[in-house]
This record gives C-alpha cells, structure tokens and sequence, in this order.
C-alpha cells in the first residue's frame, strides 16, 4: 500500500510537470559516436570530425559493446540548430543518466564532468545529468556542436532521454529525476546508519532473552544493505569519493558483496523472528552457499568477468531463503507463531512488488530511465520489520524492570565515560596548542626578514600561515655582504606541527648545500639533486614530501643586466615581468618532458635541469606557493596565476614591497570571506639599479 501511494503521487506529480513542461528539442536521435585511445582530448576529436559514425538510439542502452580496443574511450558527437521559438534564453542539456565517467564540450569549450576517468575510475553513478550553457558559447544562428568523452571500460548505458531546454527546465527535471535515483538512496543510508547502531546497542542490552539474535541479524541485514546502496549515491558526495579506490571496487565490495550477504543475514533473520533456532549442520551450508560465491565474485578481474559471475551465481542468493521457507510454513501451522509468521509474510510483500515491477518496466518494456523500484521495496520491508521490532521492545521494555535497570547503568556508564574523554580531550588540546606556539616561535626565528634590499635588488615576501602560529611553506635567500646570491621557496606536505617540524629541518639542508654549491661553483641543478638525496637520508621514515624552487643569481654586466640561473622541484612555475617587452612569463624548462620530480622521496627518479635567463632594471621575479593560485573564492573559482601576472603588469613599476602588497590586496579581495585553505607565501624581487646602490645602515 505505501509503495503504491509512492507510485501514484510520483505519476501525478511527473503529469502536472509535464504539462507545464517549456518547449524541449529532443537530441537523442542525431548523436554520432567515435572510438579513440583514452589520451585523445577535444583538439584530436576535432581532427577526426569526419570520422564520426551514426548511432542508433537502441545502441545507447549498451556502449561499451561498439569499442574494439579495451582501454578506448566513446566519443558522443551531437549537432544541432537552436529552435527560434528557444533562442534568447539560458539553455542547457538534460541526460537522463551516464553511468560513467564523462566529460561534456560545446563548441570546443568543456562545460562540466561526472565522475573520475582513471586511474581513480569513478563512475558517474546513477544520478541524471545536467549541462548549463552560457549564451555566449551557443551559437543561435550556427550549428552547434556537442562531444561527449565516455570511459567505456565498465558496463554502462546512456539514457535515451536527451533533450535542450531552458536551464530552469533542465535543472529541475535533473534535480527530480536524481532525487528518486540517487539522493533518495543517500537519505536511506543515514536512517539505515542510526537503524544499525540502535539494534546493535539492543542486541548487547536484551543478552538474556531468548530472541536477542534477531536484533543482531536485523543490525547485520541492514548495515549490508546500506552497503549495497553505496554506489547509487556516492556520486551525489563529493567528500565521500575515493581517491585510491576504482568504482570497479566499489562495485565488487559494497554493491555485490553487500546483496550476497544482506541475503544471508535476511535468512538468519526469519528464522530467529518466527523463535526458531538453526542447526549447526544448516548453519555451515548456508556460510559455504554464501562464502563460495563471494570468494569467486571478488576475484574476478574485470566488469564483464563480474557481470556474468553474478547473474550464474544468482541462485545461491535464492538458496539462502529455500532454508527458512519450510519455518514460515510451519510457523503457519503452529498458533504460538502463526501471528508471527504472518507479520513476515507481509514484510516482504514491498520488495516482491518492486522486484515485479522492475521486472515489469524494465525487462519486458526496456524503460530503464525509471528507479529501481526493487530498493523502494526494500527500504520499505526493512522498515516493516523496523516498526515489529520496536513494537516488540517497547511491550519487553514495560513489562521488565531488569532491562530497565540494564539501561540505567548503561546511560550512567556512558555519561561517566563522556566526562572521561571530555577531559582528555581537553587536555591534548591544552598541549596541542603549546606545541604548535612553540614551534611557531622556532619558525619565526630562524626565517629571515620580510623585506631586504641588496646591491641591485629590492625583495620583499609575504608569508601567511594556514595555522597561526605554524607553517608548512618555507622561504629563504642567500648572501654576501650586500650582494645577493639566491633565494629559494619551498613547500613541505601537511600541515601544523610536523611539518613545520621538516621546514626547520630543511632550512638547515637546503642553506647548506646552497651556500657549498656556489663556493664550489656547481650548477643550480646539482645543488637540488644534493638537497634530495641528504633530505631523504635526514627525514628517516617521515612521509612526507617538498616542492620548491631554487634561484641563483650572477654578477651584473655592463649594462646592469644580470643574469639568473633556476632549478624546479615540482612547483609551481614563478612569473616574470620584462621590462623591455612589458609582458608578463612563466619562468619554465622549455621541455616539461625533462622537468619532473620532487623532493623527499625515496627511488623516485627527479629531473631538475636549469632555466636560464636574465633580468634587466625594473624587472620583476614573482614566486609563491600554491596556496596562493589555488585559494578559492565562494564561486569556488580559484584565484589562479593570471590574475597574479595581470597586477604585476599593472604595478611593476612600484617597489618590491607595494608590488607585493598589491597581490595580496587582489587576493584578498578575490576570495572575500572565504577562509584561507592553505600556507601562503609570495615573494617579489626587483631589480633595481646596482650602480646607485646604497648599503644600509
């Protein structure tokens, strides 16, 4: 009955939508498609324009049969002219879904992904998909050109619901369709959580009674089948998405691991609510019909392999009940349980509508743009049972003064453990907070001064902690009497305490090796490779890493230019303003081939080769961290490189220190009240005139 009313409300509401749906342009029909390695990207699509081949809308339903080469991707062309009764508005895409991972271009521009493409190899899930096309990307006299690049290393499909419209219409019939094939399953998940952690607390308090079991298998089932849930939302979580974990994984650990053993525990389950008790000899066949398929199941290789193992092992799921339907049976036949017997039969009447019902939609009128209404059922019998089990510990909980007095001293424990830990916790942050103002202090002192003028040049640096008292960013500069040597910035991984524990350790090395590499006239790149290999000997089994930049500057000519020797570990590429030109650079190895490594890890093969060039008066050097680039703003656009050369541009005529204010200024102004993620730093050297130098005093 509840399912039902689910169904007519959800067809009620889809027709009063629908009827006041704006004019949409069905795409499904002109889409072309082209196989290309995995490393082709939108300028190769280009190329290969006129090797794109018609795609029939039946094909949608199962892409990955058209590539020939395991490891290719599909690329989706579809072209098409605006409608004039649609031109003038905010348009956008609508797909029913992807389950892939996908990137969407229009006329050349990238518009938006789902998913990950490997190595991580996340799929886009089962949530539909929305595009929003700017209006100055769409062509409304021309024709228009989508490409779609899909992983087609898994099993998937394309819906063949896809059609442009207005953003709002877009965007509303996406957010629906999702809400009942993704989000639904995410709100399902956090009930199922406090569902687990309730019967389990009850399976450890009603130890003493005879039925306690059920409370557990009834924990177990739904925790399993939380699992099983996983892949259908995880995609609507960012903060949830595996960096190290393929979707393959997931599939195989959660999706097919969690039905397999929801099952078992379902079986489990009936028996303990109908008060029957396993034999032993039932119990070990039952852990065999479950382990056997999973073991099986779990070492298959790849998506097919997967897909086919399942649907053959698919009978030792319905194995699992074929041992509990001759206690329903007798159950019904017993008056002591018959009540009981009863109440379970009509707990899993949801489910066994929903499996018709997909059988109904799916298999015999191939519409799969529908939800799985299976899971509806599902979550509807779970909460059946849900509503019987609290109903049963509600009459155990009045009429036992044990189980009260059980609880009792349960709460009494738990608030005294509350005190417990509430006091550690403040104590470790009472010394949490000493550590990090100590070594904030170290770190304070052993940097050098924010603002140094040198024979020839004007530095100044900005340095901004994530933590306010600790960083992981570390700048220094190098010199001689007046004459300045060189200067370095780096970043160490992490953030408080351990590393701005390494930054003081590599200060030490990397001043060292500086200061001997140029008493023994060794390159810049030299000096880096020394730097690497006596930090990773000093580090010992720290994990951690730096990247950084390391700068040596020469003697000034005749013409007061001089000229600038660089070494880069995996940082970000510093700027630089000419003044001759007016332009703005990167200063970068002209060959990315050549430049590759970082510092601080073992047998990793590094490549830091020198960028020469020079600098001329009233150039600027700008270097920084990539706390600064990546920073985002509420947009969540990040402030990036450009807008940091297009205000040096506009203030290179200022000094050092203004020219770094300016940044800052812009920076700040950039994210508003966005709090700043990471270390900052940001160094700008001048170079000013060395012939009318004074030294200071």
């Amino acid at each position: 009955m509840p399912l039902a009313l689910v169904l007519m409300i959800f067809g009620v509401t889809s027709c009063e939508r629908r009827a006041m749906t704006p004019p949409r342009y069905d795409l499904s029909s002109s889409i072309e498609y082209l196989e290309a390695p995995a490393d082709y990207f939108i300028g190769d699509m280009i190329r290969l324009e006129n090797d794109f081949m018609p795609l029939d809308k039946s094909d949608l339903k199962n892409i990955p049969h058209l590539v020939e080469n395991k490891g290719n991707c599909i690329w989706l062309r579809i072209r098409f002219d605006i409608p004039k009764n649609m031109r003038g508005n905010d348009m956008g895409l609508y797909i029913g879904y992807m389950n892939t991972a996908n990137r969407l271009f229009i006329n050349n521009a990238f518009v938006r992904a789902y998913g990950s493409f490997p190595p991580v190899g996340l799929g886009a899930g089962f949530q539909s998909q929305y595009f929003m096309f700017p209006r100055n990307i769409l062509r409304e006299r021309e024709p228009n050109t989508i490409l779609i690049q899909m992983w087609a290393e898994t099993p998937f499909s394309v819906s063949d619901q896809i059609f442009l419209s207005v953003q709002s219409d877009v965007y509303r019939t996406a957010e629906r369709s999702s809400f009942f094939k993704s989000k639904i399953y995410l709100c399902f998940a956090v009930l199922m959580v406090l569902v687990v952690a309730l019967y389990l607390l009850l399976f450890v308090l009603l130890r003493r009674f005879d039925e306690y079991r059920a409370y557990l298998y009834f924990g177990l089932l739904v925790l399993y089948s939380m699992g099983f849930l996983l892949p259908f939302f995880i995609a609507e979580i960012s903060w949830i998405k595996p960096i190290f974990v393929s979707f393959f994984a997931i599939i195989k650990w959660f999706m097919c691991f969690g039905i397999f053993t929801a099952c078992f525990f379902s079986s489990s389950f009936l028996t303990n609510w109908l008060h029957y008790n396993e034999s032993k000899k039932i119990t070990v066949i039952r852990l065999i019909l479950w382990a056997v398929p999973l073991v099986i199941m779990l070492s298959m290789p790849d998506f097919d392999s997967l897909i086919t193992c399942v649907k053959i092992l698919s009978p030792f799921v319905l194995a699992q009940f074929f041992f509990c339907t001759p206690n329903i049976l007798r159950a019904l036949k017993d008056s002591t349980r018959h009540e009981l017997a009863v109440q379970g039969l009509v707990g899993y009447i949801p489910v066994c509508t929903g499996i018709t019902l997909d059988i109904v939609f799916r298999l015999i009128f191939k519409n799969s743009n529908l939800p799985f209404f299976t899971i509806y059922g599902w979550q509807l019998t779970l909460y059946v049972f849900l509503f019987y089990l609290m109903s049963r510990f509600a009459h155990m909980y009045v009429h036992s003064i044990a189980l009260k007095e059980q609880l009792t001293e349960f709460n009494a424990h738990l608030e005294s453990e509350v005190a417990i830990r509430t006091k550690e916790l403040s104590e470790t942050n009472f010394m949490l907070s000493r550590g990090l103002e100590s070594v904030g202090h170290v770190q304070r002192n052993f940097l050098p001064r924010q603002h140094k003028s040198f024979c020839g040049w004007d530095l100044s640096v900005s340095y901004k902690p994530l933590d306010s008292d600790v960083s992981g960013d570390l700048y220094d500069y190098y010199y001689t009497d007046q004459t300045l040597d060189g200067l370095g910035i780096f970043d160490v991984s992490g953030h408080g305490i351990p590393a701005g524990l390494m930054t003081i350790l590599a200060k030490g090395i990397i001043s060292q090796h500086f200061l001997m590499g140029i008493s023994h006239a060794k390159s810049i790149s030299a000096i880096l490779k020394d730097i690497n290999v006596t930090y990773i000997k000093e580090k010992s089994n720290v994990e951690n890493y730096i990247t950084g930049v390391l700068v040596r500057t020469g003697d000034f000519d005749a013409d007061d230019v001089c000229d600038v020797a660089l070494a880069n570990a995996g940082h970000p590429a510093p700027l630089l303003f000419s003044t001759a030109t007016n332009e703005v650079r990167e200063v970068k190895h002209p060959d990315p081939d050549e430049q590759y490594g970082i510092l601080g890890v073992d047998n990793l093969p590094v490549s830091f080769p020198p960028v020469n060039f020079k600098m001329a008066l009233g150039d600027v050097f700008v270097a920084f961290t990539d706390g600064l680039t990546e920073s985002p703003n509420a947009a969540e656009e990040e402030f990036g490189k450009e807008r940091i050369a297009k205000t040096l541009q506009k203030n290179a005529g200022k000094s050092a220190e203004e020219i770094k204010d300016a940044i800052m200024a812009a920076y700040s102004d950039f994210i508003g009240a966005e709090k700043q993620f990471d270390d900052i730093t940001l160094i700008v050297l001048k170079r000013t005139s060395s012939k009318d130098y004074i030294e200071e005093i």
